[in-house]
């Protein structure tokens, strides 16, 4: 129990490797567009970017000008948290200190960029948070994948190990939202996200359900492939691929995981390829041995 609640803890964040394109800002529904006559072609193969976003917390504002590609992020976190006016500071603050939850996604989630290529059935997400880098390679028919985690602080302080579909589901890296705890209600709204069709459906927590998310508001498109729900950090059982969740979370403020942009085109072996360390560990059998190293990237220890 003690191993498996220490991989949850580490592993978690990243596998919410479906973080912030994190240029500009996002209001949670007014990103939707009414719904096109025209359906669009099945996707197959192509880009993604996908974004993270708290659409009631400034701190988005600080979040979508951090450019991974301008080196050291904590150092320009801090210098652009001065750039705040006194109003916005404490609204983090009171939401930070109200709810605890969110100020750990926003510390350890990836919400600065994030890229998934997809091809034959198969997805690599490429992705930054504050303080790691993480590629993630997903073999969609075979339910195996492949992660690398580096720090960002530390670029020689880095960690591989493979998983397969029962690791996940056994340690619960997911957060899986089961259908039986929950109320699931079609809505019979329809929108566009990224220029697809969707429709929405709502899940409400039951009473007796336990702890968890009161309420989440999924879309889905037909268009999308049902696969690439297994790359999301949120896991729910629906019939078609999802390109938008939100959760609504405690304090009345929420979450937002959204599919921004997608397009389709070719895509090549070196966008499917991720970078690789030595020794490869199997997340199912190297225990604490894998937890301790991905423990020192996200804390910056060795």
């Amino acid at each position: 129990m003690r191993k498996a609640i220490l991989l949850l803890s580490t592993l978690l964040p990243i596998f919410s490797c479906a973080g912030s394109a994190g240029r500009g800002e996002n209001t949670g529904s007014d990103s939707l567009t009414a719904q096109s006559t025209v359906e669009k072609a099945a996707f197959g193969e192509g880009k993604i970017t996908v974004d993270i976003y708290f659409p009631d917390n400034p701190l988005s504002k600080v979040l979508n000008k951090i450019d991974p590609a301008k080196g050291n992020m904590q150092e320009q976190f801090a210098t652009l948290s001065k750039t705040l006016t006194a109003e916005d500071a404490q609204q983090i603050n009171r939401v930070m200190k109200g709810n605890p939850i969110q100020a750990m996604m926003v510390m350890f989630s990836p919400l600065l960029k994030n890229e998934i290529f997809v091809r034959e059935g198969n997805a690599t997400a490429k992705c930054d948070g504050l303080v790691y880098h993480l590629e993630n390679q997903l073999e969609g028919n075979a339910g195996k994948g492949k992660i690398f985690l580096q720090s960002q602080a530390d670029k020689g302080n880095q960690v591989t190990f493979s998983y397969d579909k029962d690791f996940l589901g056994q340690s619960q890296v997911q957060t899986v939202f089961e259908r039986d705890k929950y109320d699931r209600a079609e809505t019979g709204e329809t929108a566009q996200v990224a220029g697809y069709n969707c429709t929405k459906a709502v899940y409400t927590l039951k009473p007796g359900g336990g702890p968890g998310v009161g309420k989440l508001e999924v879309w889905t498109s037909a268009q999308m492939p049902r696969s690439l729900n297994f790359i999301h950090p949120f896991y729910l059982d629906e019939d078609h691929g999802i390109m938008k969740i939100v959760l609504f979370l405690d304090g009345g403020s929420s979450m937002v995981y959204e599919f921004k942009k997608v397009l389709p085109g070719e895509v090549s072996a070196a966008d499917m390829a991720i970078q690789e360390s030595q020794p490869v560990y199997d997340a199912a059998t190297a225990g604490t041995a894998l937890s301790g190293k991905i423990m020192g990237v996200m804390f910056g220890t060795k």
